[in-house]
């Protein structure tokens, strides 16, 4: 495994990846960071796992992260063509700063992609099922957003791949997150 210490804005963000992922997109504007990582095997427009890290800049004084994670869920809702999971997982404390970790998904959720600077062609494929692990956290100033997905089979809501009882076991990789200043 690698680890991995990102500054976004004011403070560093840490995690672990596999050996095998790569950087697959990253983007800095003004009031928002974004970095998406999958296996080397993956291409962006098509991933069957991916770990997503974002900042979005002065937001920590704005939501708590249990609003931000459920204003995440439903923008998530509006984009999924069958049914949300949206699973409360509760509070956490990362290195002293309030976090909230939720599981979100979709059973059945349009692939499509425009063409883009890392995509020279629009992409288009069968809907998938996905879900992931969400973790918001509150940091100085700043709120972030940490997810790793999984992209798949169609599922039925009532059964998803994800649970609150095996999202451990699926988070093993990656976590545990630090940040710091």
């Amino acid at each position: 495994a690698h680890n991995h210490k990102l500054s976004i804005f004011d403070q560093k963000l840490s995690f672990t990846l596999p050996e095998d992922w790569k950087l697959a997109f990253s983007e800095k504007q003004n009031t928002m960071f974004s970095a998406e990582f999958t296996p080397v095997s993956d291409e962006l427009r098509d991933w069957s796992s991916l770990f997503c890290v974002q900042g979005f800049k002065g937001l920590a004084d704005s939501f708590s992260p249990e609003t931000f994670l459920d204003s995440i869920a439903a923008t998530y809702e509006e984009s999924c063509t069958g049914e949300i999971t949206y699973q409360k997982l509760g509070e956490s404390d990362i290195d002293g700063y309030s976090g909230f970790t939720a599981i979100i998904g979709c059973s059945h959720m349009p692939n499509t992609h425009k063409a883009t600077q890392f995509n020279a062609k629009s992409y288009s494929s069968d809907p998938k099922g996905e879900i992931g692990h969400y973790t918001a956290i509150s940091g100085e100033q700043d709120m972030y957003l940490l997810h790793q997905s999984m992209r798949g089979e169609v599922f039925n809501a009532e059964t998803p791949p994800l649970e609150p009882a095996n999202y451990r076991e699926f988070m093993a990789t990656i976590a545990p997150y630090g940040l710091s200043r």
